[in-house]
């Protein structure tokens, strides 16, 4: 019975989006449920619930300066033409469509997630997207399907707490996600190219695909085996980068060569980010500071805050742009942000209260066909939480606990529990919504009046206008309409369906 009300916020949460409801929407009535159901069935102290959600404010604040830093560098980024710049210089420097969508969803945004975290991969990603040429709902789709290292994101905190939680090694937890993670970008880089080329490029384009997934998941076992788990999304999504922009350069024999001495003030703002967050972060470790306030103003949400300060003089606007930008980001970070708390705090409401324990604990009860569930519970959590340090703590010491009473290996099923939930914390309603604004509002080839989003030299010498992934008319057209953010979600949940399918087949056969 109690297992059975466990289920009940997660299904109304799921009810309620199936059938078109907003997110905040569901997202409240989950959390009324769940209120209900606490003080009928899961009674637990005030002073406990007051407690944990005290425990909670940090993690609240920084989600909420990042998300508004986050939108304001982005719409800083557009409005000084240097979005537009930056994806010109992707445009001419990798012309082929299939390697230009991997160069940015395998690419750049494992490396700025696994940098900073809290789904600032898809903040750097879309807009980029769009500059290519994807319309509005399908760089949504491709940029939440490059959130695949989250296990590494923000150097690895979630990954740390179900190591911790779980009572696994933190270094064998990370090799063993890693080798977990390969059918992931497999299955979510295909899904990538169907949707922004279609069947028939996308399978064209297989070669271009394995050259990217072997780089990102050879980078990502290589540095989890042999150096460490805090940089191996940094390192995998850097040298996939580098891996495609080389293929470019000796295929196309056509480099960005024009594009060269202006890129490096274009990237002025993320260089100063990275710089400023490595930097903090080796000061914080050396002064033992884990947790707290000095986390939060010395963390992704403070640099974010200060880089979108900074960003106009960094790249040397013409105009002040702050001020209005500013505006516009405001209007567009209430709603995600109030989103992402609620969902923050169902998530901490489940885990105080022992819904989630009894949630896993009746699943356990199956006995070894649980294995193939496994993957589901995970991904139950990075949903509801948005966050893979967030579901961990939900979930990783109940699936540690499964194992044993399974007989089964414990670090292998806490591995399934860090991968699914980080890969489903990337479509949890928050970052769809968040998604689904940037892409609105980031303009494509045909609106961007700095610099095109491709260059081709005509026989005159000039240069014409092309992006890389669609006619500007086709473009123009996409970009009038709405984001569907159901289609979105639809798209996302089902790619990552058939990545938990496949995961917990391969839970079956790992022993």
């Amino acid at each position: 019975m109690n297992a059975a009300l466990a289920t009940l916020p997660i299904l109304v949460t799921l009810g309620l989006l199936a059938f078109g409801v907003r997110a905040l929407y569901a997202a409240l009535s989950a959390l009324a449920t769940a209120i209900v159901i606490t003080a009928t069935s899961f009674r637990t102290p005030l002073g406990e619930l007051g407690h944990a959600e005290q425990h909670m404010l940090p993690t609240i604040v920084e989600l909420a300066a990042i998300l508004f830093g986050g939108i304001l560098l982005s719409e800083l980024m557009t409005r000084t033409g240097a979005q537009s710049r930056l994806g010109n210089w992707i445009g001419s420097a990798c012309s082929s469509p299939s390697r230009a969508v991997l160069l940015v969803m395998l690419g750049v945004t494992p490396f700025a997630e696994s940098l900073t975290g809290f789904g600032i991969g898809v903040i750097v990603a879309i807009p980029l997207l769009r500059q290519l040429g994807l319309p509005p709902a399908k760089a949504a789709v491709v940029g939440l399907l490059g959130l695949v290292t989250v296990p590494w994101g923000s150097l690895a905190p979630g990954s740390l707490v179900a190591a911790e939680l779980g009572g696994v090694d933190f270094q064998q937890l990370g090799i063993d996600s890693a080798f977990l993670s390969a059918p992931v970008f497999l299955i979510t880089g295909s899904a990538a190219l169907i949707v922004a080329l279609g069947v028939r490029r996308a399978v064209a384009s297989a070669g271009d695909l394995i050259l990217a997934v072997a780089a990102l998941w050879g980078t990502v076992w290589a540095v989890n085996t042999f150096i460490g788990v805090p940089l191996a999304g940094v390192l995998g999504g850097l040298v996939t980068m580098v891996v495609l922009l080389l293929v470019s350069r000796l295929l196309e024999q056509a480099g960005a060569g024009a594009q060269r001495e202006s890129i490096g003030r274009t990237l002025s703002p993320y260089g100063f980010l990275v710089a400023g967050l490595l930097v903090s972060r080796l000061v914080l470790e050396s002064a033992g500071v884990k947790e707290g306030w000095w986390t939060v103003v010395a963390g992704p949400g403070g640099w974010l805050l200060l880089t979108a300060v900074l960003t106009p003089k960094l790249l040397g606007a013409g105009e002040p742009v702050l001020g209005t930008a500013a505006r516009a980001a405001l209007g567009r970070w209430w709603q995600v942000t109030l989103t992402t708390v609620v969902f923050l705090t169902l998530g901490t409401l489940l885990t105080v209260t022992g819904m989630s324990q009894e949630l896993a604990e009746a699943c356990a009860s199956i006995g070894s066909s649980y294995l193939v569930l496994a993957p589901w519970i995970g991904a139950i959590g990075g949903f509801l939480a948005g966050s893979n340090t967030g579901a961990n703590a939900m979930f990783a010491a109940s699936q540690a606990n499964t194992a044993e009473a399974l007989g089964y290996s414990t670090g292998h099923l806490v591995a399934v529990q860090n991968v699914s939930a980080a890969l489903a914390s990337g479509a949890s309603s928050a970052r769809v919504v968040l998604a689904a604004q940037l892409a609105e509002n980031a303009p494509g080839p045909a609106a961007a009046a700095v610099v095109p989003a491709r260059e081709s030299v005509s026989a005159s010498g000039g240069r014409t206008a092309t992006p890389v992934l669609q006619a500007p008319a086709e473009a123009e057209t996409a970009t009038s309409r709405p984001v569907d953010t159901r289609w979105v979600l639809r798209t996302v949940l089902s790619v990552h369906a058939l990545v938990f399918l496949t995961t917990g087949a391969i839970a079956v056969v790992w022993q």
